[in-house]
């Protein structure tokens, strides 16, 4: 599996719905269905794990790519619930979101061990997730610092 990704994305606040829209490159907010379309956004957002992962669940390549295949299992459901956001997370960075799964594992059965059968608390989704972190920690050290 290969893990191309999208760069970090530029999101605003919009004024009148509170929602998170991407901002373009002139400042204003992309058209979203409320009378924000088009508005400077009413406070920059900073761009945390949960919403760059957020922005790979679109991709059409979670058959090969582990980025997106992470993304659309922590923010697409199943076909009868409504996809999920940043906001609808408890997580933020990529270390909660391992500590999360871990969490609901020990939850579920009592152990935080996500391969039982051979007690190693770590399975290839954790390390999904730490790649991913680690992706994201590249992207915030080489972006424009204006």
């Amino acid at each position: 599996m290969t893990s191309t990704h999208n760069p970090l994305p530029n999101l605003g606040l919009c004024p009148v719905c509170q929602r998170e829209i991407r901002v373009r490159k002139a400042g204003a907010l992309y058209a979203h269905h409320c009378d924000g379309d088009g508005r400077e956004p009413a406070a920059r957002l900073e761009p945390t794990f949960a919403r760059w992962l957020h922005a790979q669940a679109g991709r059409r390549d979670y058959h090969e790519n582990r980025i997106t295949h992470l993304a659309q299992t922590q923010f697409h459901g199943c076909t009868r619930s409504p996809n999920r956001t940043p906001a609808d997370v408890t997580w933020t960075s990529a270390e909660e979101l391992h500590g999360h799964r871990h969490l609901i594992q020990l939850a579920r059965t009592g152990s935080d061990a996500m391969v039982p059968y051979s007690g190693e608390r770590c399975d290839w989704r954790c390390r999904d997730i730490l790649h991913a972190g680690e992706v994201y920690d590249q992207l915030l050290a080489a972006r424009d610092p204006s």
